[in-house]
């Protein structure tokens, strides 16, 4: 009986493992008309690569809540052939510190990066236009360069970033939502004198230096 007993619980632990190791490589792509998209991910450890094919076809997008609320993620490399990041798509990883957004991609979609408490670093692309609602909400930026060319910030964009203390606005700006800096409470932005941007600033009564 006891001889039955340990080779079911070895029976077990195999089952066991071999689920874990399953789980550890878990991605979902779509495909359509030749292009894949990231639509769910999970369990795929600290750092994850995403390819720039799969199989001799283009990874060009990531799909809305992707990553939401992955606890594990702290770093992931994403191809340049990535053309753009669906709404939510790394909400709520808090172990997140630093990312790279490729350089096609033109618009930081609704909370997008809400509440990835622990993200300090971020590069944006050089092809911004507009970053969405809350799409770095409750984040532990330090420092944002917002990209020469980018025109819209909308509402609560940076809402609750305690530490955020530089943002460097570009004369491309023309518009800014209400609230978009709320909750910012170091924040000291850069602008240049006689733009949009100094004119909301000023409105808003938020610390800015004009050059």
């Amino acid at each position: 009986m006891k001889k039955k007993m340990l080779v079911a619980a070895l029976m077990l632990i195999v089952m066991m493992t071999q689920i874990s190791a399953f789980a550890s490589s878990y991605a979902t792509y779509a495909v359509h008309n030749e292009k894949a998209v990231l639509k769910a991910a999970d369990n795929l450890g600290e750092y994850a690569v995403i390819p720039k094919e799969l199989e001799g076809v283009t990874v060009e997008g990531i799909g809305a809540d992707a990553f939401k609320n992955n606890k594990e993620l702290k770093g992931i490399e994403i191809p340049e052939t990535v053309s753009y990041i669906e709404w939510g798509a790394f909400e709520g990883c808090d172990n997140l510190t630093d990312i790279n957004i490729p350089q096609n991609v033109m618009k930081i979609e609704d909370m997008t990066f809400a509440d990835c408490t622990s993200l300090e670093n971020i590069k944006l692309p050089e092809k911004l236009q507009e970053i969405g609602v809350k799409a770095f909400s409750n984040t532990d930026l330090k420092e944002i360069v917002i990209p020469d060319g980018t025109k819209a910030i909308d509402i609560k964009a940076f809402e609750n970033c305690k530490n955020l203390k530089t943002v460097v606005l570009p004369k491309s700006v023309e518009y800014i939502a209400v609230g978009a800096f709320d909750g910012c409470e170091k924040v000291n932005v850069k602008c240049a004198k006689g733009t949009y941007a100094e004119e909301y600033l000023k409105a808003n009564k938020i610390s800015y230096i004009a050059h």
